[in-house]
């Protein structure tokens, strides 16, 4: 058999479980074995049902840096209460303390932001009283909805693109042209991807100390299952 014929792009895997895959991430550290290790990473970071909280649980523990910044954006934009018990108590304290205090702080600039309406800006326009009336039905109506909406989390790209594209009655086209640049030149609405962006630089700035201990962890609470040689054998050459 020529090595072309058993190329990993030419075999085919049968993925683990996630519990396998931890398992084999643990011992890989535990042991010092970089290609099990390398493997497992991998197979987790494409697996849909790895759930956020053990996703920056692993980060931390392991060193993954990559998956920092999407996992804790995507948490950002989720109730806290909605991943439950078990979920926030595998997130790291130093990350779910940074994940209250940027949603406190998101939170905090939405309600502000949902009371003061932006001001109007006239245009070449004869009519400012009646647009600016109507700019300020317009925006409690809309933005100001979506941004204290108890159930959903409309992203500041999401208002502003609502807010460019929908005709707000009374509102002359110069006006509402003129107000929707002042919105945006003012930042006010992304002003929120600034907060979370600082939360990285925060975070980024802390040591991830990934020890043979931290991971031994893993075992002293029951997270590892045997790995069998099977699953071994199913490591791709690529990663040996």
């Amino acid at each position: 058999m020529s090595e072309s014929d058993i190329s990993p792009s030419k075999v085919s895997f049968t993925p683990e479980s996630v519990s396998a895959l931890v398992s084999l991430l643990t011992m890989s550290t535990v042991f010092d074995v970089s290609v099990g290790k390398s493997y497992a990473i991998n197979q987790l970071e494409t697996r849909p049902d790895l759930d956020l909280p053990t996703k920056l649980q692993l980060c931390y523990r392991f060193k993954i840096l990559p998956w920092l910044t999407p996992a804790f954006r995507e948490l950002v934009s989720l109730p806290i209460k909605g991943l439950g018990p078990m979920g926030i108590a595998k997130i790291p304290t130093y990350i779910l303390h940074a994940l209250i205090q940027v949603k406190h702080q998101i939170s905090t600039h939405r309600l502000t932001l949902a009371a003061v309406v932006p001001p109007t800006m006239a245009g070449m326009c004869h009519t400012p009283l009646t647009c600016a009336d109507g700019w300020e039905t317009g925006w409690t109506t809309g933005p100001a909805e979506m941004l204290r909406h108890p159930d959903i989390f409309y992203s500041s790209w999401d208002i502003l693109a609502q807010l460019e594209s929908v005709e707000i009655p009374q509102v002359c086209s110069d006006c509402r042209e003129s107000s929707v640049i002042n919105v945006k030149e003012t930042g006010c609405l992304l002003m929120e991807d600034g907060f979370v962006e600082d939360k990285f630089e925060e975070l980024r700035a802390c040591t991830f100390e990934t020890t043979v201990e931290s991971a031994r962890d893993f075992f002293d609470h029951g997270l590892i299952i045997p790995i069998t040689n099977d699953v071994i054998r199913k490591i791709p050459a690529t990663f040996r």
